[in-house]
């Protein structure tokens, strides 16, 4: 990673994308570097809910989370200064969250394959999204049908077989490039 840069930060940079691909330990990385608060919707969810996901989506169904997590990244990015926030696999595929998110935050896809992204969730259990069938299947259906969406963020950043601090040179580089020249 590169040595710490001065900047200050205008507006929240929110991370989306398949789940594996890395937001959380990116985006916690890419807040060290600029010196600002870490956050992620998922644990943020789970402090206003007081359970878990996994709990959520059992107990209420996929609509309660979903909709707790519009009101959460809506609040986040309202009321919160500038700050890294990582997002669950859907909150920039509901088309109310994504217009916060493009509205208040500069929104980074963190792309990856399919054979990247696979073996980092096979063997996880707190993924509810996966445990409806085959999860490699679901996991490409929802790539399918996913990337065209994510493909509207701001940024995209390919980070397949690459290490989280090289990710967060390619999304300061592209920052720095694209906003704050």
């Amino acid at each position: 990673m590169s040595t710490a840069r001065l900047i200050i930060l205008p507006k929240t940079i929110t991370l989306v994308g398949m789940m594996g691909v890395g937001k959380t330990s990116v985006g916690r990385r890419l807040a060290k570097e600029l010196g600002v608060l870490f956050r992620d919707s998922d644990q943020e969810v789970e402090n206003a809910a007081g359970q878990t996901v996994a709990n959520i989506y059992e107990w209420y169904g996929e609509q309660a989370f979903k909709d707790t997590e519009r009101r959460v990244i809506t609040r986040l990015l309202s009321s919160e200064r500038p700050h890294i926030l990582s997002t669950g696999v859907e909150a920039f595929i509901n088309p109310e969250s994504r217009a916060v998110i493009k509205e208040k935050s500069y929104s980074v896809w963190l792309r990856a394959s399919l054979e990247t992204i696979y073996p980092r969730v096979a063997h996880r259990s707190h993924r509810p999204q996966l445990e409806k069938g085959d999860k490699q299947e679901i996991l490409e259906q929802l790539i399918n049908q996913y990337y065209p969406v994510y493909s509207e963020a701001d940024i995209q950043i390919e980070c397949d077989h690459q290490s989280a601090d090289l990710t967060v040179d390619k999304i300061i580089d592209e920052l720095e490039t694209r906003f704050w020249k």
